[in-house]
């Protein structure tokens, strides 16, 4: 069913920030914008020619918001990366489109896993990763909408297949990012009792 990994991952997140991070602006921000996509997942609205979901609307403009206080370099390197993510996305629909035969198992598992692959190449910080990833696919999303309008003018940018790819996208991540985290924990633990057996010698 679509949308199943989608709300069930998104409401992960929701508890995740709601329960497990200190209070702080941050926190209430995530957690009032993860639960504003779960509510605004099931409303569509037309956007120029084209149908979008309001969620996706909604994380569009977050991203924008977010790319548009970045300065200078950094700056042009996001926008860089979202258009290299578009790319990727779009030309996955494409090849899935004209020849489907080379999709060997689950196309959103293929695409999580293709998106979070090029999104850790391309970012090292885990916050520019995700709005990278959120950016350049909700364009990809466009720019295939597009290509499509005179054979499917009913696609939706963002359906519930979208946002389920997004949503494990993202779990990959954050999960890369958590073991990331324990495995310099360790390390420094590790460094910190070698320290110890060396002072007393």
């Amino acid at each position: 069913m679509e949308g199943i990994f989608f709300f069930w991952l998104f409401w992960i997140f929701w508890i995740i920030t709601t329960f497990f991070m200190s209070k702080s602006r941050l926190r209430l921000v995530l957690s009032a914008a993860i639960l504003s996509v779960i509510i605004l997942s099931t409303y569509t609205m037309k956007w120029f020619t084209l149908n979008i979901s309001a969620s996706s609307l909604f994380l569009l403009l977050a991203t924008y918001v977010i790319m548009a206080k970045q300065k200078g370099r950094k700056g042009l390197y996001l926008f860089i990366t979202s258009f290299i993510i578009m790319l990727a996305f779009t030309t996955f629909h494409l090849y899935e489109l004209y020849d489907p035969v080379w999709l060997i198992f689950d196309r959103n598992m293929m695409l999580s896993f293709l998106l979070t692959y090029i999104t850790l190449l391309l970012h090292h910080d885990v916050k520019f990763r995700i709005i990278t990833l959120i950016c350049g696919s909700i364009h990809g999303e466009i720019l295939y909408a597009a290509i499509l309008k005179h054979i499917t003018p009913s696609y939706l940018i963002g359906s519930f297949a979208y946002l389920d790819v997004i949503s494990i996208s993202l779990g990959l991540l954050l999960i890369i990012n958590g073991f990331k985290k324990v495995s310099s924990y360790f390390e420094y633990q590790i460094k910190h009792l070698e320290r110890g057996k060396q002072k007393p010698s």
